[in-house]
């Protein structure tokens, strides 16, 4: 009987989501934003879920960085807080672009096997 109900938490009930820690989501949110500052969006939108990919196809991602010199910017780290939508567990990142007014936030979700970029938005004051 322990057997059966150590399968059954095993297959149905534990949580799936790959473990992350608020250091390893603020290396991957920097990576992402250094590859997209460095001229690298190939290799930052590779980086990205599904779901984003779907929103924006490599070309689109493309037009949206050259319309947003902003994330050209250098960046410093503001926070990253885990938080819950519904039943999705993310993890945001918030940056200030140095010698600019405003912040970034790249958040991150579990997809799978590991967490990747979900989401890129930027507020200007």
């Amino acid at each position: 009987l322990l057997l059966l109900c150590g399968a059954v938490w095993f297959f149905f009930v534990r949580d799936r989501t790959p473990r992350l820690k608020a250091d390893g989501a603020k290396q991957q949110a920097t990576a992402f934003l250094e590859q997209i500052r460095s001229g690298q969006i190939d290799e930052a939108w590779a980086a990205t879920s599904a779901d984003f990919k779907s929103m924006y196809g490599r070309d689109r991602f493309h037009q949206y960085v050259k319309a947003h010199p902003i994330l050209k910017a250098e960046m410093e780290f503001v926070n990253c807080q885990f938080v819950t939508e519904g039943e999705l567990r993310l993890a945001k990142c918030q940056f200030k672009p140095l010698g600019a007014t405003g912040q970034i936030e790249v958040v991150l979700h579990p997809e799978t096997d590991r967490w990747r970029i979900g989401r890129l938005s930027f507020e200007s004051r």
